[in-house]
């Protein structure tokens, strides 16, 4: 496997982790939530605890029942800084995704390595990661 397929798949397993993170508390009692019957009804081939499941949600939200639309309030500030750090993550590997490959082949994905190597060559990174860099570290 070449370090850029290796890279690459590190970005990926990092990114699913991030989505289970997301949804995982919610995805796991996606079946049995106050949205349950919404679900089924304007989602019925959304898998609960979906992305797409929150997505059809949002767009059947004014037909959605009282007491889905209390559940869905009450976890919005929640999902709202979820959904911000997996939007952030993303345009972060976006923004790196060469910069990694260019100097981080041998750094390990787990435990901070790509961010510990990216920092190591802050200097020779393009702009668009040292800026991105700077909002992650915020």
């Amino acid at each position: 496997m070449t370090r850029m397929n290796r890279v690459g798949l590190a970005i990926l397993a990092a990114g699913l982790l991030c989505v289970g993170l997301m949804f995982g508390p919610e995805a796991s009692a996606a079946d049995r939530n106050a949205c349950s019957d919404d679900i089924a009804k304007f989602c019925p081939n959304i898998k609960p605890g979906a992305a797409a499941a929150m997505g059809c949600l949002e767009a059947h939200e004014s037909e959605l029942s009282s007491i889905c639309k209390e559940y869905e309030a009450s976890m919005g500030g929640k999902r709202a800084e979820r959904r911000e750090q997996i939007r952030e993550t993303a345009q972060f590997r976006q923004a790196c995704l060469s910069d990694m490959g260019k100097f981080c082949n041998d750094a390990s994905p787990t435990q901070g390595g790509m961010l510990t190597c990216l920092k190591d060559h802050e200097k020779e990174l393009t702009g668009p990661c040292r800026e991105s860099m700077k909002r992650m570290m915020n």
